[in-house]
């Protein structure tokens, strides 16, 4: 009895042994799996700084790129799609050297028809959408744009109305020009700019904002982001993003499938795609240097600056000359809301006083009192030698488009001696001077000039909204822009004119709405693995308009997903896989 008992212990025990390595067993598996699960983790951890790494570093390259002056920019190939420059750009071979870590930069490309559809490897300029803060003064000088429209012969015919045509908002009309938007939330808009409490027609003041469950008050003042309108009242995140739910530019087919849309469908990218609060240009010129401003007060100084930037005799002494004895048109008296009769930017009368070579009158415009003045033939640089640069300039130049067509008158009385712009408007001789005279020259002492629309990049339904341009004049521009140039005239705003699309009077009106390019970027950076698929977004805006251009918006789109396939973003890596 006494063996068996001790068999049955042994053997107890040895079943106990088996139970407890058994238990270490599955201790040792489950910490060699919490381990591998724990090392997995670190490298996913690892991975995802990487990949947000790769979009600093890819906001940080397009920084350094728009440092450079455009003409440097275009050697490289440009901004707008160049996707050796912007498209899988490696920053890590990992450890072993083949595990390839890339960014790519992404943005919406244009359809035939010139709405948005498809992607394109490059920046956005800013300055191809809508500028909202820009809207108010647009409208405040609304009555100045309505007469010089009158002037210049734009037909409105497709108002209902004379007195629609007259007092149709410039501002209105730009709104009015984006997919799906109303009279009532255009309205609400403008009050939500606006300085004033007086609610418009259709608009709200903070009379509606307070009376609101949960009450705020409205900014009056400019915004500081597009998001902001879903402050005002109507506005809807559908209406403001539309069916691009994570926000790549493109509509998916899952996207198509939920909303029922594709890209060609109206509004299908919302109003977030055409606005902006960022747009912007430096007033410089393409080689980084500052622009003339030819309306500065020292003329002995601003010569020698013509000269030198002009590189033209011909050209820097007419300018000055202008200064003196020119007169601005009739339009250009408009929008600066003068009359032609009005000293300075109206019209050029120095006074009586004067001695250095107005009529007695003191009037320069075809001669003036005593008689029509004398035709002198062409504008010569000789003639400097009867000009008193010390006396100082009397007529303000609005725009480089005055010295086109415009004449000087020199002398008193029957010495008034008339003299014609070295810058005649027919479309030969324009496509030779105005990209030089575009370049240089600026009539503003300001470092940057926000709000204008480029022409060169904006969808076509902004183009729409501009009451200056009929329907028929927008599809010719638009019908010219698909067409591949390169001329050097396609890269200022006043390429439809050179082109005949638009007359002198018509781009004169134009001018202050539209740019040839801006120079803040918008940048959507997919910074990614091309093995593991582990990614990170994010939309970067960038203001070049300083010689140190800085980030003034970045927003993580992660959250959304990566938002491309890895054969659209770029596959370097031998061991990478397409999805």
């Amino acid at each position: 009895m006494t063996r068996i008992h001790q068999r049955r212990r042994r053997g107890f025990f040895l079943v106990l042994v088996l139970i407890v390595i058994a238990i270490a067993t599955m201790a040792v598996y489950s910490f060699t799996e919490l381990m591998v699960a724990y090392d997995d983790a670190a490298y996913l951890s690892g991975d995802l700084v990487q990949a947000r790494v790769n979009v600093e570093s890819a906001s940080e390259a397009v920084r350094l790129t728009l440092a450079q002056p455009p003409e440097a920019r275009d050697d490289l190939g440009g901004v707008y799609n160049n996707p050796q420059l912007f498209q899988a750009v490696t920053v890590s071979g990992g450890i072993d050297g083949a595990t390839a870590s890339n960014y790519s930069i992404v943005a919406p490309g244009l359809s035939p028809t010139l709405g948005y559809a498809g992607i394109r490897f490059g920046l956005q300029d800013e300055s191809a959408r809508l500028n909202l803060n820009a809207l108010t003064v647009l409208e405040q000088n609304n009555e100045l744009f309505s007469a010089g429209m009158a002037i210049a012969g734009v037909d409105m015919s497709g108002a209902e109305s004379d007195e629609e045509a007259a007092s149709s908002n410039i501002a209105v009309t730009l709104l009015m020009a984006l997919p799906g938007m109303t009279e009532d939330i255009s309205d609400a808009i403008l009050d939500w700019l606006d300085e004033d409490e007086e609610a418009r027609p259709f608009g709200a003041e903070a009379e509606y904002y307070n009376a609101l469950p949960t009450s705020y008050s409205p900014s009056n003042g400019p915004l500081q982001s597009v998001e902001e309108l879903l402050l005002v009242r109507g506005v809807t995140p559908n209406l403001l993003f539309g069916a691009d739910v994570n926000r790549n530019g493109v509509i998916d087919p899952d996207e198509q499938q939920r909303f029922g849309i594709t890209s060609d469908s109206p509004g299908a990218f919302g109003w977030a795609a055409y606005l902006t609060v960022h747009g912007a240009e430096a007033n410089r010129s393409r080689d980084g240097n500052p622009r003339v401003n030819v309306n500065q007060d020292d003329l002995e100084l601003l010569y020698d600056e013509l000269t030198e930037a002009l590189g033209n005799d011909l050209y820097a002494s007419y300018v000055v000359a202008y200064r003196m004895y020119g007169q601005s048109s009739s339009i250009t008296s408009t929008l600066t809301g003068q009359s032609e009769d009005d000293g300075g930017g109206g019209g050029g009368g120095r006074g009586a006083s004067d001695s250095d070579g107005l009529n007695a009158d003191g009037e320069n415009a075809d001669g003036g009192g005593n008689g029509e003045a004398q035709d002198g033939g062409p504008w010569l640089p000789d003639l400097m030698s009867e000009v008193d640069l010390t006396a100082g300039g009397s007529t303000t130049l609005t725009q480089v488009l005055d010295l086109i067509d415009s004449t000087v008158t020199i002398g008193q009385g029957d010495q008034a001696r008339r003299y014609t712009s070295p810058f005649p408007g027919d479309p030969i001789s324009m496509s030779v001077y105005l990209p030089i005279l575009m370049d240089a020259l600026t009539t503003q002492d300001a470092p940057v000039m926000p709000g204008r629309l480029n022409l060169n990049e904006c969808p076509a339904e902004l183009l729409y909204g501009i009451p200056m341009l009929p329907e028929e004049t927008v599809q010719a521009i638009l019908e010219n822009r698909e067409q591949a140039s390169e001329d050097v005239n396609r890269q200022f705003d006043t390429w439809p004119m050179v082109e005949g699309i638009v007359t002198l009077d018509q781009m004169r009106l134009l001018l202050p709405l539209l740019t040839g390019g801006g120079d803040v970027y918008r940048a959507q950076i997919v910074g990614y693995f091309e093995n593991t698929g582990v990614s990170h977004r994010a939309e970067v805006v960038i203001d070049a308009t300083t010689v140190n251009p800085k980030v003034v918006s970045w927003r993580d789109l992660s959250h959304l997903g990566r938002g491309f396939d890895l054969s659209v973003l770029g596959l370097r890596s031998s061991l990478g896989l397409a999805q």
